[in-house]
């Protein structure tokens, strides 16, 4: 397909329309539809949370009967139901991949304490897993101190991340209600907010015990674009939908129109 040779055209700020993604609907015989992921650089992924919440939302304004609408990604199947609000969407994220292999990261490591394996803008010991796509928290004090705009293509590039990798730098509240988040994304660069990376900060907080049964396994994340609700109940946790990544947020319609050929070409 030629869509990501043209994403850099479309998601130029100046030139095109201006996104950090490019999604494309295509027609699924086994879910509502299916749902392509493109970043600016015209790389192809697997998985974004964010764009699923707003694609449910989408699908739910045209049949608003639905109780829930599913996605097909090369992530998997992921399932969308109308939260509490006419705006929220919550959708089953799945799994969380936490083996070496499954994030994949370069070497057989502890994937919750990843150590001096990867460094790099006062960064280090990074928790990882795979949201369908790969993470890297890096739990600090301050997060807002981190430069990540100088640090984040070095480490989203390092050899330990042979998919490349999204990195966060994230910080837990002292009440552990919510944990503020910023990110570099792959393929893109700094970005003011990402579904999959506030999954995988949640589930990296919940793995090392920052948030836990007290907190309902849920926390809010709080990142420059906005905030995004998550739950992670570990396997064996005994609570409801538990293994599970459940994001909670809301949608909004920027605009809608039509690309003309001469973009799109």
């Amino acid at each position: 397909a030629s869509e990501p040779k043209r994403a850099p055209r479309l998601t130029d700020r100046k030139y095109g329309i201006g996104c950090d993604q490019l999604i494309i609907l295509e027609a699924k015989e086994d879910a509502t539809c299916g749902m392509r992921i493109i970043n600016a650089d015209g790389s192809e992924v697997g998985a974004c949370g964010n764009a699923t919440r707003c694609i449910g939302g989408l699908l739910f304004e045209e049949n608003g009967s639905s109780s829930e609408v599913t996605i097909r990604t090369q992530a998997g199947l992921l399932r969308c139901t109308k939260g509490q609000g006419a705006d929220i969407i919550s959708v089953n994220m799945g799994e969380p991949g936490l083996l070496w292999n499954q994030v994949p990261v370069a070497s057989e490591v502890d994937t919750l304490h990843c150590k001096a394996a990867v460094e790099g803008g006062g960064l280090t010991d990074c928790a990882c897993c795979s949201m369908g796509n790969p993470h890297a928290t890096f739990f600090v004090d301050d997060c807002e101190k981190v430069p990540l705009p100088e640090a984040g293509h070095d480490l989203e590039h390092h050899k330990f991340f042979p998919e490349r990798c999204n990195v966060s730098a994230v910080t837990v509240s002292k009440d552990k209600k919510s944990i503020r988040m910023r990110v570099w994304e792959r393929g893109t660069g700094m970005t003011e907010a990402c579904g999959t990376g506030a999954c995988a900060t949640l589930v990296n907080a919940v793995r090392r015990g920052y948030i836990g049964k007290e907190q309902n396994y849920t926390a809010e994340v709080i990142m420059d674009g906005g905030s995004l609700t998550i739950t992670y109940a570990p396997p064996g946790s005994g609570a409801d939908r538990e293994g599970c990544v459940i994001m909670s947020g809301a949608y909004s319609t920027a605009f809608s129109g039509e690309i003309p050929a001469a973009l799109w070409g």
